[in-house]
């Protein structure tokens, strides 16, 4: 393949069609100048062939007039011989200039007009005979041609001489008699060099005219193939881009639809609208397109066409189709007007937003969801608050000699007390607002550990499955709310299936939630953990309800309706997601997909034993802002034997530490706390008290300690409210213990 060709393949289709325009162009353009040139060199052989006629008989004549002077002797016939002589002399005297490499065209030009040829023939003839007299014939005609002027030649000098003989004194009759006899031979000799000159030069026209018809058909064949060759190329273009632009909105994402702006039928389907009405394409044109439009948005529609009709673009309006099956199809609509073949054609691209109409809703699901978050930290604040002044005057209560019948009142108000702080523990599970101690476990291993908890749950009529993966699921959780996630939605599962049934319960890595699949690019292990029962299921309006608060489908008194909405709270501010899939009487699945981290699990602690608490003799900080609090744990606290500095707020306790000289051994600090927080108040302390215990109490975490950024430090340890005094001294133990071990 040569490079030429190489390269024009190479070039883009529009360019192709350039340059074979432009060869076309050349082609049309030489076959023009060729037949120009055909028809001058015809002209200008026909133009020699009436000269060589007007030259044979100025000969002849010339021959026939000296022959006639030889016997009158009369100086008018001698005249006539000489103007009859001219027309050869100036065809010699043009032949001889056009042979010389340069010749002088105005010599030419006269010379032939003397020979009687017509001014415009004179180029003509000129060109002839120089471009053509290599050629066999026209060659074989010019040699005849001098051998002809040879002869001219000799007839001039005995012209010459006949006219001095006779014009002599004493002219000899018998010299003047020899000398017309020569005049006779040379006519004679002229007359044959003339027929074969007319027959050399009529053998050379028609070479040329051969060679001119074979240069003309070649040039005609040449324009002929090239511009079938164009216009195969350009059918083959037209193909290709009819082809190009239906492979497009075929294989476009959103549907698309030509509509007649007359008549509302459609002119042509994509593949993707066949496939998104679930119609054949064949179904979809040639009908309207309004019937495919749901009737309340009839009128919207009709609205679209109109003004797309009207030349203002249609962008982002919303409509909805329908499908085969009946359902409502919701699509964003951008429609443009445009002419084609005289006719006026709505150009429809409608784009699926069903899964975005979804995220949306899951959106504002969210934002109500983090409203009511806000709240529940809010309320689960001021109520823990409330609830450890109960439970620390009960503690006071409990702790008071010969009080039988007060402690059982005081042990039911304790009770109804911790069914308080584990409600508000649930309000902050669902408002994401709880503390989580993350640790890297197996999820295998939580779910190997609650085997046994969780064969308790079904009855006998229902018959439990697990089927743990087979690789690791390592995954940064808090194994107690997790575990609660499990037990919760093994719960509600038992709760659907009254009449037995079967409770699957499934680990697997995956590698992305199936609802994030679109909004990633790339693949990110999960691990997932799927809870399938074969209960009475959930419609479609009780799904999308699931995850409030206080909703629920079970009787009056027996649900709070923060079940689920529980597990979702722990699940999201894990890092995860929960999805569910039900349908009504073929029961419910729930998938929870939490992330996995590539670190080294965590040992998993064995569970702590009970032990009665030491008192201590160490100095203890205590800032709280309630005042009800820090009175009890501070009458606690010395009543165990500490030495305890209560301050109001961070900056007090931070003036009071400034101002003490002794060593002060532990910080037990509120975490929210008006002017100073507790975790400033600590890092503060930190700096002058390196070896400091810090005991955190929070009735709800903000996000540096929910991220867990200082809980993993050796001196922090967190206590939620409510929360026993005795709890704290327990870890105002361990922390103090911890500190001098490790020192």
């Amino acid at each position: 393949m040569s490079v030429a060709h190489k390269l024009f393949l190479d070039l883009p289709a529009p360019k192709k069609l350039v340059v074979i325009l432009w060869l076309f162009l050349v082609v049309v353009v030489g076959l023009l100048g060729l037949s120009y040139m055909t028809i001058e060199n015809l002209s200008a052989a026909r133009a020699y062939v009436g000269a060589e006629g007007l030259g044979s008989k100025a000969q002849k004549q010339a021959v026939h007039d000296l022959l006639r002077y030889s016997i009158s002797h009369s100086e008018r016939d001698f005249e006539t011989y000489q103007n009859a002589l001219l027309v050869p002399l100036g065809d010699r005297q043009a032949r001889l200039e056009l042979e010389k490499p340069v010749p002088d065209m105005s010599v030419v030009r006269r010379g032939l007009i003397q020979g009687r040829n017509s001014p415009e023939d004179v180029e003509g003839m000129a060109a002839l005979f120089r471009h053509f007299r290599q050629l066999n014939h026209m060659s074989e005609a010019i040699g005849i041609w001098s051998q002809a002027d040879a002869l001219i030649e000799q007839l001039q000098r005995l012209g010459g001489d006949l006219h001095r003989e006779i014009s002599s004194e004493r002219p000899n009759a018998l010299r003047i008699a020899e000398m017309a006899r020569e005049v006779d031979v040379i006519g004679d000799q002229l007359t044959p060099l003339e027929d074969k000159f007319s027959y050399a030069l009529g053998a050379g026209a028609r070479q040329a005219k051969r060679l001119f018809l074979l240069a003309t058909f070649s040039a005609t064949a040449i324009s002929l193939i090239g511009g079938l060759l164009f216009t195969a190329l350009i059918l083959r273009h037209m193909r290709q881009t009819e082809q190009r632009y239906k492979h497009l909105i075929d294989t476009a994402n959103d549907a698309i639809l030509v509509i007649d702006a007359a008549t509302g039928i459609v002119l042509e389907a994509n593949a993707r609208s066949s496939a998104f009405l679930g119609r054949p394409t064949r179904e979809i044109v040639g009908t309207r397109a309004e019937p495919i439009v749901l009737e309340s948005d009839h009128e919207a529609y009709r609205g679209m066409l109109k003004a797309a009709l009207e030349g203002t673009a249609v962008a982002g309006r919303e409509l909805h189709l329908i499908h085969s099956d009946g359902s409502a199809l919701a699509v964003e609509v951008n429609a443009s007007m445009t002419e084609f073949e005289g006719k006026k054609i709505v150009q429809g691209i409608f784009r699926d937003i069903r899964e975005r109409k979804r995220l949306e809703e899951e959106a504002r699901q969210a934002q109500k969801m983090e409203v009511v978050g806000r709240l529940v930290g809010g309320i689960a604040h001021d109520f823990n608050n409330l609830l450890m002044v109960i439970l620390t005057q009960i503690s006071k209560i409990r702790s008071l000699p010969n009080r039988t019948q007060l402690l059982e009142h005081a042990e039911t108000v304790r009770t109804a007390a911790e069914r308080a702080a584990s409600l508000t523990k649930q309000l902050l599970a669902f408002g994401r607002r709880q503390v989580l101690v993350l640790q890297v476990l197996d999820l295998n291993e939580i779910l190997g550990e609650l085997k046994e908890m969780l064969s308790t749950l079904p009855t006998e009529q229902i018959q439990l499955m697990m089927t743990p993966s087979s690789r690791p699921l390592p995954v940064k959780v808090d194994p107690g709310k997790i575990e609660q996630v499990i037990m919760n939605l093994a719960v509600n599962a038992r709760d659907a299936m009254p009449s037995g049934g079967v409770l699957r319960i499934r680990t697997a890595r995956v590698s992305r939630p199936p609802s994030e699949a679109s909004a990633t690019s790339h693949s990110a292990p999960y691990a997932m953990v799927e809870m399938t029962d074969t209960g009475c299921g959930m419609d479609a309006e009780t799904k999308a309800h699931l995850f409030e608060p206080f909703f629920t489908t079970k009787p009056i008194g027996k649900g709070t309706g923060l079940g689920l909405s529980t597990v979702y709270g722990i699940v999201k501010q894990s890092g995860g997601t929960i999805e569910v899939d039900s349908v009504p009487g073929e029961g419910t699945t729930f998938r929870v997909y939490l992330p996995i981290v590539e670190e080294p699990v965590s040992p998993r602690k064995a569970p702590k034993v009970a032990s009665p608490v030491t008192t201590g003799s160490e100095t203890v900080l205590l800032a709280e802002d309630q005042s009800s609090i820090r009175t009890v744990l501070r009458e606690f606290l010395e009543s165990e034997g500490y030495k305890v500095l209560e301050a109001q707020n961070g900056t007090e306790a931070l003036e009071i530490a400034k101002r003490y000289t002794g060593s002060i051994d532990v910080l037990v600090t509120d975490v929210i706390m008006p002017q100073l927080r507790g975790i400033e108040l600590a890092k503060r302390l930190a700096e002058v008290y390196p070896a400091i215990c810090v005991i955190l109490m929070s009735g709800y975490s903000e996000d540096a300690l929910v991220e867990n950024r200082l809980l993993s430090e050796r001196n922090m340890t967190l206590i939620q409210k409510p929360f026993d005094p005795e709890e704290l001294a327990q870890k105002i133990r361990e922390s103090l213990s911890r500190n001098s071990s490790s020192s």
